[in-house]
């Protein structure tokens, strides 16, 4: 962690500069589609009201020519007096003969109809208006031409033709792509700075998930990430990395709770042990005295082992590498195997023992672990309980899961000491003046779990306690 002193300067982050150069080129990509669409807007808008002028103006020059019908010199002028009165000569009229020869210009010294007798055809082919935009040799601005043909009695039909200059449209259509772009570097400054403060304002949750995470330890895992409470994304991010978090801390306070819990039973056998040994060692000792001693300490030695396999196996269920060795098995002989082992016990207790186990019950599992769960569970029925209580081992098939029954009539389970029955160590006050090390449920559970099944422990005070298994069974079995 870094003191407030010598914490590092805030650097912009990968995914902020990414975000804001993300957005600042979407929004100029926007931006560009919407002045492209502008643009082609406005050219073809502008084109069609230079159409629509020419063919007023091809048609009122026309006119012109009908009036002085057959005095070709008497219409070029009132022409060129007529196009004379404009201020800008961008405007030209041109009348062609079939040959496709000008009879009649506007212009006293027109040189560039030889380059529109193109349009000509497609007057002639289209019968109507045709427009055609035409560029000169030597003009910087192109023409947009508009060819009409004029039919006459029994003969060929003549084509006028008016020609006006696009320098006004070209020029505004550069003023547009200036004003475009200007308005596109404005935009792109503004999506920059825009998007840097929206990105630093979208992040900053971010931030401080950090900063304060940065502080969470082993020492210091009750505390938990900010949440701004909009249920945002980020928020949701924070719910579960605090999901995460409370896990952990249970796991933690297991493992604590575990490790000295372990070292607690551990302790007890060592004291004694040492205990043994040293009241041995102050005074000689007879033949009987020390075979007394090391009997003691051979008990204290397989309580030591017992519980140092037991970790071993719980340690290694952690860590999914206890593997089970599946097989076919009868899950009945195997009940009434175990149960019959454990029968003399409950007999030299005192206690009344049956086993009921009349189906012949297949399932997939490891015998041997079977076998630890079950005397396990037969365990703990005759040490907690006292002559003349009864013990019933039962086994049946129930809703396509083999289910195996411990019930005693012994002193049962206080109700606040149930949920805590399969916790490891775990004892109530009661079991602690009964052998044993607090890990025999644990085992059973994790054993039941990893073949597919559950485990359940009810009972009450004085009315004893039942434990059953739910184990799946194959559906041929089932059915």
């Amino acid at each position: 962690m870094f003191s407030e002193k010598t914490r590092p300067k805030r650097r912009p982050t990968a995914i902020g500069v990414r975000l804001t150069l993300w957005g600042m080129g979407m929004t100029l990509a926007v931006c560009v589609l919407l002045c492209v669409v502008l643009y082609v807007g406005m050219y073809y808008s502008l084109l069609r009201e230079v159409d629509a002028f020419l063919q007023d103006e091809v048609q009122e020059l026309a006119a012109k020519v009908r009036e002085h019908a057959g005095d070709h010199r008497a219409a070029e002028r009132a022409i060129r007096d007529e196009l004379g009165h404009r201020t800008r000569e961008d405007l030209s009229f041109r009348l062609f003969d079939p040959q496709d020869n000008v009879l009649i210009s506007s212009d006293a010294e027109d040189t560039l109809w030889t380059h529109l007798r193109g349009a000509l055809d497609g007057a002639r082919r289209q019968q109507g208006p045709y427009f055609e935009t035409v560029r000169f040799p030597g003009v910087s601005s192109p023409s947009r031409t508009c060819s009409v043909p004029l039919d006459r009695p029994n003969q060929p039909p003549l084509v006028a033709q008016t020609t006006y200059s696009l320098h006004r449209m070209k020029h505004s259509l550069a003023l547009l792509r200036k004003i475009s772009a200007g308005g596109l570097a404005l935009v792109a400054v503004f999506a920059l700075a825009g998007g840097w403060i929206l990105t630093r304002r979208s992040l900053r949750p971010i931030d401080t998930m950090t900063r304060k995470a940065r502080r969470i330890t082993a020492s210091r895992l009750s505390d938990r990430l900010p949440r701004s409470g909009t249920g945002d994304e980020l928020d949701r991010l924070a719910e579960t990395l605090n999901d995460m978090l409370d896990r952990i801390q249970d796991h933690v306070r297991r493992i604590r709770q575990f490790t000295a819990d372990a070292s607690h039973e551990f302790r007890s056998p060592l004291a004694a042990l040492r205990g043994m040994a040293e009241v041995a060692l102050t005074k000689p000792r007879s033949a009987d005295e020390l075979r007394q001693v090391i009997e003691v300490s051979i008990e204290q030695y397989d309580r030591l082992q017992r519980l140092a396999e037991d970790l071993l196996l719980l340690a290694q269920a952690d860590a999914n590498r206890a593997g089970l060795r599946r097989e076919l098995l009868r899950l009945d002989s195997l009940v009434r195997d175990t149960a019959e082992f454990y029968a003399p016990v409950a007999d030299e207790a005192g206690l009344t023992f049956t086993v009921e186990a009349p189906q012949n019950i297949e399932i997939h599992g490891d015998a041997g672990r079977l076998r630890q769960m079950l005397g396990n569970l037969i365990d703990n029925a005759i040490k907690y309980s006292q002559a003349p209580a009864t013990i019933d081992v039962t086994l049946a098939c129930l809703d396509g899961a083999a289910t195996i029954t411990v019930r005693d009539t012994g002193p049962g389970i206080a109700p606040n000491d149930l949920p805590r029955v399969f916790d490891r160590f775990y004892r109530s006050d009661k079991a602690r003046t009964s052998p044993g090390t607090g890990l025999g449920l644990a085992i059973a559970q994790w054993i039941a779990h990893a073949h597919g099944g559950t485990i359940e422990i009810t009972g009450d005070l004085g009315k004893g306690t039942t434990a059953k298994v739910h184990l799946p069974i194959p559906p041929a079995q089932a059915s």
